[in-house]
């Protein structure tokens, strides 16, 4: 296993100091979260019908279901493979942020060996989870179905303050380049991303509120509206943010309005308030896990960067500069551990039902608050980023 182990990993047996094998984990860590990622996928698609008569925890899907119900005992049980792969995966992320919890940045602390190393024991414990999970009573699993979708709505936070950085990084590279590709890129880029935002925003009036009665599905479409004219305001006040511009407000909007659409099909309220079927729940979750992918990727690839860093707490100390360590062990285990969950939520369609007789598909009320909070909170923490510097001028905001 370790012959193995040393081949796979290989860059761990390079002679690296923990500067350069903190940047290589970080990419095995995604590595392997991105494979079982892509394996609940393909479960969940190609072996759920089998899971479902032959998998003792997920049997229960085909109890008492006819030839007729094979598609709704393989969407239970692709449901429950989705939810024991991310338990497996959030439990090995979540043991190495208890333990590697407030972590110094310097190379002094030996649990820093515990975040680089060991790669054999943790291939085994790993795998060993993954398999493990699907013996886990299904009560067990229902508990964490409900504190997964919970916690994705604190995930679907950290993925916007993730997303904002991106788009405030994105706006200032190209206004640095000042040519001619760079403003047709921003040019382009703005009236896109408002261009979709308005048609998404179409949808939800067109699907969701095709009824005077739908009070609330009107009310989220139309302070959407309102939200998004707020967006352009907010950039013609003296002393805003330097970085902000009209592309961060067109990708925050067009973020924004893909948040509602998919809140509201999450729970449009009653049958006067839904045209036909409404959006399919396959294209919402497609996206929303490329987004989520994107997240994580970018949080990893930004990990151990100047000034990108969003795994640093605090500045450097130039006294430590030679011993501190790219980004924070523990809240990096964080994201993984929240991201295991949102990915749960993706897959099952925010399905959490013991039983199938209570199956939901991307259903409920909680989800769609969920989702129409995390849009809310989203909108705020980009406005204030805008504004603050306005308001507080006193304060360095350290724009370069």
């Amino acid at each position: 296993m370790d012959c193995l182990c040393g081949c796979l990993f290989s860059p761990m047996r390079w002679e690296a100091d923990n500067k350069e094998k903190y940047l290589y984990s970080k990419y095995l860590y995604f590595a392997g979260f991105l494979i079982t990622s892509v394996l609940t996928w393909v479960l969940r698609d190609h072996a759920s019908l089998w899971f479902a008569r032959h998998a003792g925890a997920v049997q229960f899907c085909s109890e008492g279901q006819g030839q007729v119900d094979e598609d709704r005992a393989a969407s239970c049980a692709g449901g429950q493979i989705a939810m024991r792969i991310s338990f497996a995966n959030f439990v090995f992320f979540a043991l190495h942020a208890v333990v590697l919890f407030w972590a110094p940045k310097t190379d002094g602390d030996p649990r820093v060996h515990l975040h680089t190393g060991f790669w054999s024991a943790k291939l085994l414990l790993w795998v060993g989870a993954l398999v493990g999970f699907f013996f886990v009573p299904t009560s067990a699993i229902y508990g964490y179905a409900q504190f997964a979708r919970i916690a994705s709505g604190f995930y679907l936070v950290l993925q916007i303050a993730i997303l904002i950085n991106f788009i405030y990084v994105v706006n200032e590279l190209l206004i640095e380049k000042d040519n001619k590709p760079a403003w047709a890129v921003l040019i382009s880029g703005t009236i896109i991303t408002f261009g979709l935002g308005l048609v998404l925003i179409g949808f939800s009036y067109h699907l969701y509120a095709p009824d005077p009665s739908c009070h609330r599905n009107l009310f989220f479409s139309t302070w959407s509206l309102v939200v998004g004219i707020a967006l352009v305001a907010i950039l013609f006040i003296p002393k805003r943010a330097p970085t902000a511009g009209l592309l961060t407000s067109g990708i925050l909007f067009l973020y924004a309005s893909y948040l509602l659409i998919s809140s509201l099909n999450s729970d449009p309220g009653s049958e006067e308030c839904i045209r036909g079927e409404g959006t399919s729940p396959q294209w919402i979750q497609i996206v929303g896990f490329f987004i989520s992918l994107a997240a994580v990727m970018y949080s990893v690839q930004s990990a151990g960067t100047s000034g990108g860093d969003i795994f640093v707490h605090g500045g450097k100390s130039s006294e430590n500069l030679e011993t501190d360590l790219p980004y924070r062990a523990d809240f990096f285990h964080v994201v993984f551990a929240l991201a295991s969950m949102y990915i749960a939520m993706l897959f099952s369609f925010w399905e959490v039902s013991p039983s199938t007789s209570e199956f939901e598909i991307d259903r409920g009320t909680i989800s769609a608050w969920v989702k129409i909070a995390s849009k809310w909170v989203c909108e705020a923490l980009y406005i204030w980023t805008v504004v603050a510097p306005s308001i507080f001028r006193n304060r360095d905001f350290d724009y370069s």
